[in-house]
């Protein structure tokens, strides 16, 4: 009697449960098509997102210093768009720091990663820096002597003078929970100018920033044009597949990567013959956005309709 009680009641709780219910995909989106005007001096570059295809453009040379503004962070970058390079003083005083001399000049790693950048572990000591703003800045506003310091609500606290200057500055670069990175620039007397989009609003940047060929002896560093990615967002590279059969079940096999130059500037060839840029048709990167959402995106061209170069053309779809 009591083991038929007890399938009795099995069988009573079984039913309760429901089946699992399927979840059903939403079909792909409509193919998409897009061009970027950076200009055939590559001088604007410009934040795309892949869901709203909002873009956000100024020219890449706006800023000189960027800022992490991720909670427990403190990495700071260069703009390799301009051919900057920073050097480590011996001097613990901005007064002290009177010109260039025996300064070693370094560079941040193409990826940014964190652990690969020119300025390094700022927190760990006092002593200044100078930066090289690039060539294309006059003499007398090219060179920069900064400190840093991390306040205790987490802050940055940056201190600066032009080279020769005695007299010095300095400006609070404020951290905001919705973005990855904070911008100065030395222009107008130091400014903090409003650059990248809330983390959520883009994927994509189209800019100016230097590799290194590192096949080249000595290795090569060079300035080129191309695509770097939102930290929050993962890429996977195909070369085999091709885009029109990438699927979303494909895309879920794929290896992705959160390397900040991970599409760069590679889909594109010069070939000398033609004396024109290629777009290598076989790539296709597969995107992996802050919603999680899946895009397939390929480049289809580099020019305009005037055959102005420093336009890329790309087609995108939601997988």
């Amino acid at each position: 009697m009591i083991r038929f009680i007890s399938l009795l009641l099995i069988v009573a709780m079984t039913a309760c449960f429901r089946e699992d219910e399927p979840v059903v995909l939403p079909p792909p989106g409509e193919l998409q098509y897009a061009q970027v005007a950076m200009g055939s001096t590559y001088g604007r570059q410009y934040y795309f997102d892949l869901e709203t295809r909002d873009t956000t453009g100024m020219p890449f040379s706006s800023w000189d210093l960027c800022f992490s503004s991720t909670p427990q962070d403190w990495q700071v970058w260069i703009n390799g768009g301009n051919q900057a390079y920073v050097a480590l003083t011996t001097f613990d005083h901005l007064s002290e720091v009177k010109d260039t001399t025996e300064l070693k000049w370094l560079m941040d790693a193409p990826s940014w990663h964190r652990d690969s950048t020119a300025i390094g572990a700022w927190m760990t000591h006092n002593y200044c820096y100078v930066l090289d703003r690039g060539p294309a800045f006059a003499e007398k506003v090219r060179y920069y002597k900064f400190q840093i310091r991390a306040l205790a609500n987490s802050d940055y606290l940056l201190t600066y003078a032009a080279l020769h200057d005695s007299a010095a500055a300095s400006v609070t670069i404020e951290r905001l929970t919705d973005r990855h990175y904070l911008y100065f620039s030395f222009d107008h007397n130091g400014s903090v100018p409003f650059i990248e989009p809330a983390v959520d609003d883009w994927d994509l940047l189209f800019t100016r920033y230097r590799h290194v060929f590192t096949g080249q002896q000595p290795p090569l560093p060079y300035v080129v044009t191309g695509v770097l990615i939102n930290p929050s967002v993962a890429v996977a590279v195909d070369s085999i597949l091709g885009f029109d059969l990438i699927d979303y079940a494909q895309a879920q096999q794929l290896t992705y990567v959160s390397q900040r130059n991970i599409i760069g500037y590679a889909w594109k060839y010069y070939d000398f013959s033609a004396q024109a840029f290629i777009v290598r048709s076989n790539l296709t990167y597969v995107i992996r956005d802050t919603k999680g959402i899946y895009w397939k995106l390929r480049f289809i061209d580099f020019y305009n309709e005037n055959g102005e170069k420093g336009y890329p053309a790309f087609a995108f779809q939601r997988l």
